[in-house]
């Protein structure tokens, strides 16, 4: 596959997956129960599989790796971040006042990642 189709193809993916996400934080706020579909349950699995696909066959055709681009290793610490702020924002905190505290940084943790692929720095700000 051509890398910048593949490029593109990433990028789409990951802005799927974040708006998926914060549809779903939304959702887990003012419907919770359209959460249980199976469509929503299913769906961000899918394109989170992809999106890691994608980004490790990027990562293997331009010869990157954590070990020698800490940009990328970066990005791979935010992403365990975004995973487990993420499941523990819609899953463990139902009516705790924290809640919306980590369901906002699991969101910034995506902003951080692109951020971190568009300049290559660990620390672009």
């Amino acid at each position: 596959m051509d890398y910048l189709v593949l490029k593109h193809a990433h990028a789409g993916l990951a802005y799927l997956s974040v708006t998926l996400f914060a549809a779903r934080a939304a959702l887990s706020y003012v419907r919770p129960a359209l959460l249980q579909g199976k469509a929503l349950r299913i769906a961000p699995h899918l394109i989170d599989t992809l999106l890691l696909a994608a980004g490790v066959t990027l990562a293997v055709l331009a010869g990157f790796s954590p070990h020698n681009q800490p940009w990328l290793a970066a990005k791979l610490v935010a992403l365990l971040a975004y995973i487990a702020l993420g499941s523990i924002g819609l899953k463990k905190l139902h009516g705790s006042p924290w809640r919306a505290v980590v369901l906002a940084l699991a969101l910034a943790m995506p902003l951080y990642m692109i951020a971190v692929a568009k300049t290559k720095l660990a620390w672009p700000f």
